[in-house]
């Protein structure tokens, strides 16, 4: 089966055969955005890494409304992210952790703070300027490497096949569609840190064409057949995805104007967090004839795997080994 590359359609070289609009529809990514591809979802679980863990303490930090926090940690629950814990009998109350499905998204959870940090403005974002690696003592970076030849992982280093003998998946349909309004000023509890990369990937819709455009997709009506999605609400993740430095809009064509979107540098450093996404979901949710791509790198030539190391030591991190280089109390590793 021919293996293409992912930057192939992006340089100008190559097209894929296969269906794409089936493969990022039904793709392991896709399979994870329905489960994590939210705002609110996103904010919850950084703040169950943060060592947050009861009902008014997410509230506060969030600034989600009652009503969307409570349909979001039920629809965690339900997808086996976070428990619920009594901690008091009389009343009852619960405080919420994450379980070993929830704690596996931390390499996406220090991968989403290297963009902030790298990419959204540092003044306003809340994301503190170092982590430690208490395994060896260093500030550090977290750093996307191959398992196997330990080399930084690029996305024109990538080429992606469909799985032997795939069956086609149905599309991953969103438990929230509704985009959620952003915010130019918050109250002094709330905790910003992420709400960048929220408000970039913070539904199901942006991620799915953030993903078109890593498998090459440029000018609108490709995104349209791929996705399917509504007129209105592709113009407004193009223009979204434009505004927030993530894509160009180039024209291609004079009278009538045509244009065409490319990442940026902004956006290809995206794929890292997107890479651990489809690797979530090939852990958690895919069913075997559900993986529709098999990732390869051709550094090495074997099928990718991406690990998260400190860039002082380059040894894996885990839950426990981060500490947040600021004069907080929250520890990114609790």
């Amino acid at each position: 089966m021919t293996t293409h590359d992912i930057s192939a359609r992006m340089t100008g070289t190559g097209t894929a055969h296969e269906p794409i609009g089936d493969l990022i529809q039904g793709c392991q990514v896709a399979q994870a955005l329905k489960q994590i591809g939210d705002r609110w979802s996103l904010l919850i679980v950084r703040d169950l890494f943060l060592g947050r863990h009861r009902f008014e303490d997410l509230r506060r930090h969030t600034d989600a409304a009652r009503s969307t926090l409570t349909n979001r940690l039920n629809a965690l629950q339900q997808s086996g992210i976070v428990r619920k814990i009594p901690y008091q009998s009389s009343p009852r109350r619960y405080e919420y952790h994450l379980t070993e499905k929830g704690t596996s998204l931390y390499p996406l959870a220090l991968m989403a703070w290297r963009w902030e940090h790298d990419w959204s403005n540092a003044e306003n974002s809340g994301v503190p300027e170092r982590l430690v690696h208490r395994g060896c003592g260093q500030a550090m970076l977290p750093e996307l490497r191959c398992r196997h030849c330990r080399e930084l992982i690029a996305i024109r280093d990538v080429s992606y096949a469909p799985t032997p003998g795939m069956t086609r998946a149905k599309p991953a349909h969103p438990l929230f569609q509704r985009r959620s309004q952003t915010k130019s000023s918050y109250a002094e509890s709330v905790d910003t840190r992420f709400f960048h990369l929220a408000d970039v990937i913070g539904d199901r819709w942006t991620g799915l064409v953030l993903a078109a455009l890593f498998f090459g997709l440029r000018r609108y009506d490709e995104f349209n057949s791929a996705l399917g999605i509504a007129t209105n609400i592709l113009a407004h993740r193009l223009k979204l995805l434009c505004a927030t430095g993530i894509a160009n809009r180039v024209a291609i064509r004079q009278r009538p104007t045509r244009y065409q979107y490319l990442l940026t540098a902004t956006g290809r450093d995206l794929y890292g967090p997107t890479l651990l996404m489809h690797q979530w979901a090939d852990r958690w949710i895919a069913n075997p004839g559900q993986r529709l791509l098999q990732l390869t790198h051709q550094n090495c030539g074997r099928p990718l795997h991406g690990i998260v190391v400190c860039s002082s030591c380059e040894k894996q991190l885990k839950p426990g080994h981060v500490q947040l280089q600021d004069a907080s109390s929250d520890s990114a590793g609790r």
